[in-house]
């Protein structure tokens, strides 16, 4: 008797009356339809309101959503161990990446939970974006059954933190949202906020379907034993691999340095598509210890604890902790230890003048300026975790099946008369020598990858270390035989000093595998001519290009070369597709969803 009660509010419905409406139906217009929906509508909604109660009783369990909006693979990580977490304590979710997500049907979604990093100037990751310019349009639908909670991945030392997780989280109360529990905004160091974010989500969840349904079960599956590592080398377990090669290759004159390195992979199971990216796990520069420890009168020999492991303090600042980049928190942190005053009339100068120290301060520089006596403890806990560097990979498998390569600019300031290096670049620059062991993993980018079709042209766009996936690019068309066009855009600031792997490019021209290739040089004239300056330049036949179905490829800096390479692109999309802006923009954007315009900007 249930189960009819059940059927017959699901379908409430006699025969005779579903072919009495069935023959009204047929014989009405649309007009007429949309008016009989809404005079049946005005009926039911004047009735008693029993009936929407008793079937809301028997819905079932939603599946949860959850989006991974990554950029350097954190947030993807994350995903998988939330997905995996979920399940095992029997709560049913689907897991999927953001550039993915079919977003304009996000008003179904009952819970969704978003776990997503910040690049650039505060700017949602490269496969989140259609998601993020829906979500912020006009177009946006309103939410008002709709829950949600964020995971946003950051690194503190910048002006904007997380902040695509708050434009998201502030966006979704705009249009009717409701978080399940806090967005929360977590620095490079998060497994433990995680595991805490985590936890409190399956509580929430629980008290969220509490009153309708009966709760999850309650599990022994915590967050911490929901870890799985599923690649052999990975991030917290990284290989080790000798370097073959490490060779600066632009000229003695230039303003740039730039290395080329080769490491040998031959003896280890590694494997890796064009458009992965190289983790690197550096060390810092032994003298740069040493100076930091002598201005703060700390023994080189002091042991202190690093993750349940007793080591020299020189070990530590070595090998576990960030020395290169100065932050708010550690000028506030070393003002107090210190009780110095000229930091903290900096730190109250107003937001300006500080960041600006900051950026004009490198640690050591900070503390030799004011160098104090204080304890090893103390200085570890100012400090930032060291985090491994992600270099976008310069080969292809294919060709050199037992060797990974790198193109790697080096960054380095002189300030108030010193030198100082990037920690990972001036590491991978100036330490590493020829059979000196480096420990790396790979980073899978999916969203970077060559067409399926060998066909399929192709618009190679990048400056500077730009360049490295699209050398990749083209040893894996040449081993495959691809018979589809190739096209690439090159920018750097002097043509005799700055032409990256200039003579493999000749030689693809001359096989007439590479079709066509646009250089923009600086500096070589009077009148500055950049990357985007030859988009437009060649912009009908760019057009032409992308309607035989060409796909895009931008690499490089995300708040300059590539905000400058879209306009363009936007600009020629509009003058030869005839389209106003806003069309142009729905143009590239569908562009971006089908896989046809891919970036990958630092």
């Amino acid at each position: 008797m249930k189960n009819q009660k059940i059927l017959d509010l699901l379908l409430p419905l006699s025969s005779d009356q579903l072919n009495n409406l069935k023959q009204l139906e047929s014989s009405c217009s649309n007009i007429q339809c949309a008016w009989l929906s809404g005079y049946f509508w005005k009926v039911a909604n004047q009735s008693s309101n029993t009936l929407p109660i008793q079937i809301k009783q028997f819905n079932t369990k939603p599946v949860i959503t959850i989006i991974s909006a990554s950029q350097t693979g954190n947030a993807k990580l994350l995903s998988e161990r939330l997905h995996e977490y979920l399940q095992k304590n029997n709560i049913k979710t689907r897991l999927i990446n953001a550039i993915d997500y079919k977003f304009k049907k996000i008003q179904d979604e009952k819970i969704l939970i978003l776990i997503i990093s910040t690049q650039g100037e505060g700017e949602p990751p490269e496969e989140a974006l259609s998601l993020y310019k829906y979500i912020m349009s006009k177009k946006a639908p309103k939410l008002n059954d709709f829950y949600y909670s964020i995971f946003g991945l950051g690194d503190v030392s910048y002006n904007f933190f997380c902040q695509a997780g708050k434009d998201f989280d502030k966006r979704f109360k705009e249009l009717g949202g409701k978080s399940l529990i806090d967005r929360f905004d977590a620095d490079i160091e998060y497994e433990d906020n995680y595991i805490q974010w985590s936890e409190k989500l399956l509580e929430s969840l629980n008290l969220h379907y509490k009153d309708n349904h009966k709760s999850f079960p309650s599990s022994t599956n915590n967050e911490k034993q929901s870890i799985i590592l599923k690649d052999l080398y990975n991030k917290k377990n990284p290989a080790r691999a000798p370097v073959l090669i490490n060779q600066k290759i632009t000229g003695r004159n230039s303003n740039k340095d730039v290395h080329h390195i080769e490491i040998d992979i031959q003896n280890l199971n590694i494997n890796y598509i064009p458009g992965d990216a190289l983790g690197v796990w550096y060390k810092n520069d032994s003298n740069l210890v040493k100076e930091i420890l002598e201005l703060l009168s700390i023994q080189a020999s002091d042991k202190v604890t690093i993750k349940n492991n007793v080591v020299t303090i020189f070990d530590a600042l070595k090998n576990h902790f960030e020395l290169t980049n100065n932050t708010k928190n550690i000028v506030k942190n070393y003002a107090v230890v210190t009780n110095n005053k000229f930091l903290k009339n900096m730190i109250s100068s107003g937001e300006v003048n500080f960041q600006n120290y900051i950026v004009d301060t490198p640690l050591v520089k900070m503390i030799n300026d004011h160098p104090s006596k204080i304890s090893s403890e103390q200085l570890i806990s100012l400090l930032r975790p060291l985090t491994p560097r992600l270099y976008s990979i310069s080969s292809s498998q294919s060709e050199n099946n037992d060797e990974i390569h790198i193109t790697v600019g080096v960054v380095k300031k002189i300030i108030s008369g010193n030198l100082h290096f990037g920690g990972a670049s001036g590491y991978l620059s100036q330490s590493l020598k020829p059979d000196d062991i480096i420990k790396i993993f790979i980073e899978n980018n999916n969203n970077f990858r060559l067409p399926l079709n060998q066909d399929t042209p192709i618009i190679m766009i990048g400056s500077g270390t730009g360049i490295a996936p699209f050398r990749a690019f083209m040893q894996q068309r040449d081993n495959d035989g691809s018979t589809g066009k190739n096209w690439i855009f090159f920018g750097n600031p002097h043509f005799t000093e700055d032409f990256l792997y200039q003579i493999e490019w000749q030689e693809y021209i001359k096989k007439g595998l590479l079709t066509k290739i646009s250089l923009a040089w600086s500096q070589d004239q009077e009148h500055k001519i950049y990357i985007q300056d030859k988009i437009r330049e060649n912009g009908k036949e760019v057009w032409s290009w992308i309607k035989e179905g060409a796909e895009l490829y931008v690499c490089g800096n995300a708040s300059k070369m590539a905000k400058d390479v879209e306009k363009a692109l936007l600009d020629i999309i509009s003058e030869y597709g005839n389209m106003n802006f806003e069309d142009s923009e729905e143009f590239l954007n569908n562009l971006r969803l089908n896989k046809r315009y891919k970036r990958d900007v630092y």
